[in-house]
């Protein structure tokens, strides 16, 4: 293959995982619209977590069968492996637990941490160095996850919450979130297809979280129809399909590039929550959307 060729494969590969990542964080930005109705009807977030990553566990094994593809482990990643599931637990959870301390806008933005926790730790674990365009995107786009969840929110935390508990325990999904975008970009796991990464990932933390829901008295079995429609939702949707365009993004785009384009997640759920539960749409929201847009170009246009 000439020079030529592998410059233009690789700015191929650049741009199927922006598409990706793009891609990926549209799909998270479901999370609220099928995770809303479960919550409100009663079922604790771990055993909506559970159920979650079940389903979703279950849709891939299908999907890798149909296609042929094996998703055995292989020995040599089965120690990072776990390690990718329990930060994902992490984060998720964290986020989740989150809630209950303020609204989803503010949660958003306090999540949206996680780029910058990319950068510092591949730049102090890591000794890599980060480019200027990435921390004007980071900045911008945590710019405009503060006019969709602040300016442009209702009151941001909850009745009686305890604001600093709040705040350490969404800031911490942030950290955990950034950490397992750089676990998967500098491990073994970096190696494995985007569905088997996703089928360990997932059916792993259906485990751990099966385990706390059943400890902590939590766990409970859903029958209800409408309830288990939004389940599959939440599987299919926004854990299966944005799973593996995110983890394909990682691998194509690295861990910072790829944690910016997640920037597109709260705007699609704004959006989103804007049309499915009437929700305001105002000129902070608006303008937050724009700034993440220009983020998220910034990321595209970078090396043209």
């Amino acid at each position: 293959m000439s020079q030529k060729d592998k410059m233009q494969n690789s700015v191929a590969l650049r741009l199927k995982g922006i598409i990706a990542g793009i891609i990926g964080a549209g799909f998270f930005g479901f999370i609220p619209v099928f995770s809303k109705p479960v919550l409100s009807a009663g079922v604790s977030p771990t055993c909506l977590l559970f159920y979650r990553f079940a389903i979703a566990s279950l849709i891939i094994a299908i999907m890798s069968g149909v296609r042929r593809e094996s998703i055995t482990l292989p020995k040599n990643c089965r120690k990072c492996m776990s390690l990718i599931a329990v930060l994902y637990c992490f984060s998720g959870g964290f986020l989740v637990w989150g809630f209950n301390f303020m609204s989803g806008g503010v949660t958003e933005v306090l999540h949206f941490t996680y780029p910058v926790w990319v950068m510092l730790i591949l730049l102090i674990f890591f000794k890599e160095k980060i480019r200027i365009s990435s921390a004007i995107a980071i900045i911008i786009a945590i710019v405009g996850i503060y006019c969709l969840g602040v300016l442009g929110g209702s009151d941001a935390f909850m009745p009686g919450a305890n604001r600093v508990a709040g705040v350490v325990i969404v800031v911490t999904s942030g950290l955990v979130c950034g950490s397992y975008i750089v676990a998967i970009n500098k491990s073994n796991a970096r190696d494995l297809s985007s569905m088997r990464l996703s089928f360990w990932m997932l059916s792993l933390s259906a485990v751990i979280f099966l385990f706390v829901s059943l400890v902590s008295g939590t766990f409970q079995v859903i029958s209800d129809i409408y309830l288990l429609g939004n389940l599959v939702g939440l599987a299919l949707v926004a854990t299966v399909l944005s799973n593996v365009f995110q983890v394909y993004s990682i691998k194509y785009i690295g861990s910072t590039q790829a944690a910016i384009l997640g920037a597109v997640e709260p705007a699609t759920g704004v959006v989103m929550c804007v049309i499915l539960f009437d929700e305001v749409l105002n000129t902070p929201i608006l303008i937050g959307i724009a700034l993440i847009f220009v983020a998220v170009m910034i990321v595209v246009t970078r090396n043209k």
